[in-house]
């Protein structure tokens, strides 16, 4: 079996067998789902759920609730499916909890994520037994001596204080607890009150119980995709299964998928028809069964199969072609409240420039409930480094037909992000719905609020932080390829490093050098090399975490650059790739002399990091037609023609005198390829100036 590595309609690729070209490639390793495996086992906790079940992981986290699920292995994320129910879906693959390939993937196909409900009570429901008494009638009964013990002896908490049933009587109600004694031990579930009528003690039963029946008409629902956004589509020996289970009994196959690829949600509803499975510990659990390419070529055996789940639904009352369920729920989320290209741009930059904010927010919900509900709509705009709300704006209200999408644009008010004192700010953008028909289906509303976290710092970031892809250059000739993707600053300032994001390998197959390259611009396409430095590799790190790549000369940068690399080997390098936005048409590649337009539609995880100011300042002076210099770009040497003696500095863009002395020739072969300062006088003249130091 061959997976495909390549968006179709491309061919299949096979590593050094075929002339260099473009890679788009799979994930190996998710650092997302590694760091916060960290975190995720101190929250777990076994409890017996009761009906409804629901989940459509619209919660901001990475692994799927624990308050829901047991296991930990699934992707929760908001980029991998396309068109989803709601915001949000369990992403299957064959990645492990820690983020990295199943150590027992293979060719042929192996169970890979599998995702299990809590323990679910399907054997009988409870509701609180609205009963209500004065704590002084209250009375304990104790087994093994056969007593009731009256009020003066039972205790009930409010706030941090216990108080005498008997001295301080409240109205006692079943959800209360009651303690007897010194020792203070909860005897709740043990209380009575004495019927004058019948002279007898009576029971105080905290919960009702209602037994289910085939007759409820349980129903488990959910919506299936096979690829979505994610990877490589499952092949058809691969598949997605459902089982159930009760205690004491064994997983049973109850549905099964083979595999798909597929931009649409299919609906599954599976009905509850044996009592077998009406018992208390009624769990269900999906698994896929994933198989790995050709392992030829390390670097390209990487993640694939993705199925993407939403929408999971248990509960009574329900029938096969049900469609109809108490929510309004976000389908969108909001990529970023800057203007395309950009999701962040450097604070610094911001503050000079606030226009960049977009000026329209659009969001899109459906109305899943069979009735008009009326949806009203906030935001909140929180600035997370100083700690201040900066906005709660009301986004007015709608009423939404039944079984209907909603499509909502506003012109956004001015200054979401008002200017401070600070070198970054952060802040979280709240969107959510309010529709008080549905309130009390609040397990239904965590997909009513869509938060947005605004990252104002020193970089600019076109991509989104979540690679879906990895992409390179491979095969025969791709020793020298490069590939860069443009930049454009909205003011003048220094370059002082780079963020990239690499996808891992197997084994880590991609860590090979290459040259960090930036290149300035010719009508759209990079032109001369303005920085070629060596020594550097993919490095990895954590959840959404870039490595830094820091350069040892800064580069003035007035506009446009473009950044990338030049390749020192065949291998591919498995930069993350992200596919919702297309930049595509900004970015290229350099195989044999000349710049092509990448062959897919996404964005190079590149960043490029700014200094928060320029380091100094320098006003270009025309030339004197007594001191001119060329060549600039410059090599070996600068030559400055005069009619008289001159004297010369080169200043480095931290302000340092590189070089400094007198007369026509100046050797700059031992200078770092980069921008910078030439100051040049003479008894009556004097120059200053930027020069480019590129050596080939």
């Amino acid at each position: 079996m061959i997976k495909h590595f390549l968006v179709t309609p491309l061919f299949i690729i096979y590593y050094l067998s075929i002339f260099a070209q473009p890679v788009l490639l799979k994930l190996e390793y998710n650092p997302a789902v590694s760091e916060a495996f960290q975190t995720f086992q101190s929250n777990r906790n076994i409890d017996t759920l009761k009906l409804p079940f629901f989940d459509d992981f619209s919660k901001n986290t990475i692994y799927p609730d624990n308050k829901l699920w047991l296991d930990q292995n699934v992707y929760i994320n908001k980029t991998f499916a396309i068109n989803p129910p709601t915001i949000g879906v369990a992403t299957f693959d064959i990645i492990n909890m820690n983020g990295e390939v199943y150590s027992h993937a293979s060719q042929n196909p192996f169970i890979a994520d599998i995702l299990t409900s809590k323990p679910i009570n399907l054997s009988y429901a409870t509701s609180q037994n609205p009963f209500t008494i004065s704590t002084q009638l209250l009375y304990y009964y104790e087994t093994n001596k056969n007593i009731y013990h009256p009020a003066d002896s039972l205790f009930y908490k409010s706030g941090n204080y216990m108080f005498n049933c008997m001295l301080h009587p409240t109205t006692y109600n079943t959800t209360m607890n009651i303690y007897f004694g010194q020792n203070k031990i909860d005897v709740s579930d043990s209380l009575y009150y004495y019927d004058n009528s019948s002279m007898q003690y009576v029971h105080i039963q905290r919960f009702f119980y209602s037994y289910y029946s085939v007759a409820d008409s349980i129903y488990l629902s959910f919506f299936f995709q096979g690829k979505g956004n994610g990877g490589n589509e499952p092949d058809a020996t691969d598949s997605l299964v459902l089982q159930f289970k009760v205690p004491g009994s064994n997983w049973k196959n109850i549905w099964s998928t083979k595999g798909l690829s597929s931009n649409n949600f299919k609906r599954v509803m599976v009905p509850i028809r044996d009592t077998i499975w009406l018992k208390k510990g009624f769990q269900f659990r999906f698994y896929n069964y994933g198989s790995l390419g050709s392992l030829s070529s390390p670097s390209f055996a990487s993640n694939v199969d993705f199925w993407n789940i939403d929408y999971v639904y248990l509960n009574k009352n329900r029938h096969k072609t049900d469609t109809v369920f108490p929510d309004v729920a976000i389908t969108n989320y909001v990529r970023s409240y800057v203007k395309e290209p950009y999701v962040s741009i450097p604070w610094e930059h911001y503050k000079q420039n606030n226009s960049f904010q977009i000026d329209t927010l659009y969001l899109q919900y459906y109305n899943y409930s069979d009735d008009i509900v009326n949806v009203q709509r906030n935001l909140k705009i929180y600035n997370l480094t100083t700690q201040q709300i900066v906005k709660m704006d009301t986004l007015g209200s709608e009423n939404i037909s039944p079984q209907s999408y909603f499509n909502f644009k506003r012109k956004t008010s001015p200054n979401y992000f008002p200017s401070n004192n600070q070198t970054e700010s952060i802040f979280e953008l709240t969107t959510y719905l309010s529709a008080p028909a549905l309130q009390s289906f609040d397990y239904m509303q965590w997909n009513d609020t869509l938060k947005t976290i605004q990252i104002f710092r020193n970089y600019y970031a076109i991509d989104d932080g979540t690679a879906e892809y990895g992409i390179g250059l491979a095969g025969t000739g791709a020793q020298n390829g490069q590939m860069a993707t443009m930049f454009v600053t909205s003011t003048p300032d220094t370059l002082r490093g780079i963020y990239m994001y690499f996808n891992r390998t197997l084994n880590n197959a991609s860590q090979k050098y290459f040259y960090l390259t930036v290149w300035n611009n010719y009508k759209g396409k990079p032109s001369q090399i303005i920085l070629k430095k060596q020594g550097y590799k993919p490095e990895y790190h954590g959840i959404n975490q870039f490595h830094y790549y820091s350069l040892d000369t800064a580069i003035y940068v007035k506009d446009t650059i473009f950044i990338g690399w030049t390749q020192t080997t065949t291998d591919l390098l498995n930069l993350g790739f992200d596919l919702n936005y297309d930049y595509s048409t900004h970015t290229f590649y350099n195989l044999t002399g000349a710049w092509n337009k990448i062959p897919y539609q996404g964005t190079l995880m590149i960043r490029p990091v700014f200094s928060k100011n320029p380091i100094i300042y320098v006003q270009e002076v025309n030339i004197d037609n007594n001191i001119q210099f060329y060549p600039n770009p410059a090599h070996e040497f600068i030559y400055v023609s005069t009619n008289s003696p001159v004297w010369y500095r080169i200043i480095d863009i931290t302000g340092k005198i590189v070089i400094q002395g007198q007369g026509n020739q100046i050797q700059t072969n031992h200078l770092a390829n980069g921008m910078y300062f030439i100051y040049l006088y003479n008894t009556t003249q004097s120059y200053t100036g930027k020069i480019l130091i590129q050596h080939p």
